[in-house]
């Protein structure tokens, strides 16, 4: 490749990095969260603005990389403030990223300098190294924006933790390294064949690594999906044993009023005859009438059928099950939440009270204290437990979760809404503690 050459793809990587850090920035922006709704195209026409006034001071400027450094400072703070979120955390972000981008930059050239004073024992001006260091430039800038947005948008990979979340950030880091691979073997390479095939396995490096990051995300909201459909599979079947037990009641409260009047008319002639015998019928008419109906905890439609469905279990399994619920109002929570908050706690209490000794109890309090609904739920738990975890089955000792979801899912569902859990162990007894504002 010839100086002309190499000056042409200068000019056209310049252009290329224009480019890629307006797209960079606006995937960036369009990845975190909103409050502005509607901007469409004000987003696009400030996109444009954008990339025209960058590539104006790309050309204007010789070197001004600190003026572009404020220009893209002010632009995506001004962009994301009144197009995408107001939250002042997000401002600190639009700040924060442009900052980030321009100090790879500034860290890629002083790599490429560094190389070619070792190399050659002279910094002077090459082509070769300075397209080869734009490409570099431009694979660091869409890498790094693919980091912003995971970091930021973390709890759409709750799913994916330790080592493998560590391992997506492997590819970049194997990529860069054969870059400067590249550039370290290439200098023979480049002087009797090109730069072509060089520049080839550059960008073929950044499309794998885009691949490998959709693949991620790809897989991580496949399994946050299914997870939501185990959680809705388990709400409908409680709201059809529910609705199914409310059927079940109406048939038996209908043949029992169609038979009241024979009930009636025994209790008077027991009353005559032998009053013991007359108490005792009452007293299993009022043990009918009670199974016949379902308790109303709470006005919450979806915690009500949550709670109806696990006395029901409770009592099934010989468990004492005590359910006090005030004035609480958590008409704010979607019923997929509320059943992975309350469906989620009451089968861990449920389960860990199965394995407890003698008497074995479930105490569900909840009550509004000012702007905050307060939530306790105390189980007993299996004998020589000493940690939060252990009054928990096996199972979930593992790590392993329950229907998909977990406790750190319910913590983390809590934080969607601004509350928070606490777990404790107080005189034998397993404690969640919930605070939800209202």
């Amino acid at each position: 490749m010839n100086w002309v050459e190499s000056g042409r793809w200068n000019e056209i990587l310049v252009c290329m990095e224009t480019i890629v850090i307006t797209l960079c920035t606006w995937f960036f922006l369009s990845h975190t969260e909103h409050d502005r709704e509607g901007k469409t195209k004000y987003r696009r026409i400030a996109a444009v603005l954008y990339c025209a006034g960058l590539a104006g001071l790309t050309v204007g400027l010789a070197d001004g990389r600190s003026v572009k450094l404020v220009y893209m400072v002010f632009m995506t703070m001004a962009a994301g403030r009144r197009l995408y979120s107001r939250d002042s955390m997000y401002r600190f972000y639009y700040f924060l990223f442009p900052v980030t981008i321009v100090t790879a930059q500034i860290f890629v050239d002083y790599m490429i300098l560094a190389y070619m004073s070792s190399r050659w024992g002279i910094m002077v001006f090459d082509y070769a190294s300075e397209n080869t260091g734009l490409l570099i430039r431009q694979l660091t800038e869409i890498l790094l924006t693919g980091v912003w947005v995971v970091l930021l948008n973390r709890k759409k990979y709750e799913h994916v933790r330790g080592i493998r979340f560590a391992g997506l950030f492997l590819p970049p880091a194997v990529s860069v390294f054969i870059i400067f691979s590249l550039l370290y073997i290439g200098d023979v390479f480049v002087q009797l064949y090109g730069a072509y095939l060089i520049i080839l396995n550059i960008l073929f490096l950044v499309l794998m690594n885009l691949y490998i990051w959709y693949l991620f995300s790809y897989q991580s909201q496949n399994k946050k999906l299914r997870a939501e459909l185990e959680i809705r599979k388990k709400q409908s079947e409680m709201q059809y044993r529910y609705y199914e037990k409310v059927e079940q009641r109406y048939r038996s409260s209908r043949k029992m009023v169609h038979d009241m009047r024979n009930h009636l008319q025994a209790i008077e002639a027991l009353k005559e005859q032998d009053a013991a015998q007359g108490k005792e019928y009452v007293r299993s008419m009022h043990q009918m009438l009670d199974a016949l109906g379902i308790v109303n905890y709470t006005e919450n439609r979806m915690l009500n059928i949550i709670l109806n469905d696990k006395a029901e279990e409770a009592k099934k399994s010989g468990i004492e099950m005590e359910i006090r619920i005030g004035e609480i109002r958590l008409e704010h929570i979607r019923d997929m939440d509320m059943t992975t908050i309350f469906a989620n706690l009451l089968d861990n209490a449920l389960e860990a009270a199965e394995q407890a000794e003698g008497t074995r109890t479930i105490q569900v309090q909840a009550d509004a204290f000012h702007e905050f609904t307060a939530v306790k739920i105390r189980n007993s738990m299996p004998c020589g437990s000493t940690a939060g975890t252990s009054a928990l089955p096996p199972e979930r000792q593992a790590g392993k979760n329950h229907m998909g979801i977990g406790l750190d899912n319910v913590r983390h569902t809590l934080e969607a809404y601004g509350g928070g859990m606490m777990t404790e162990i107080l005189e034998g007894e397993f404690v969640v503690s919930l605070t939800i504002p209202a």
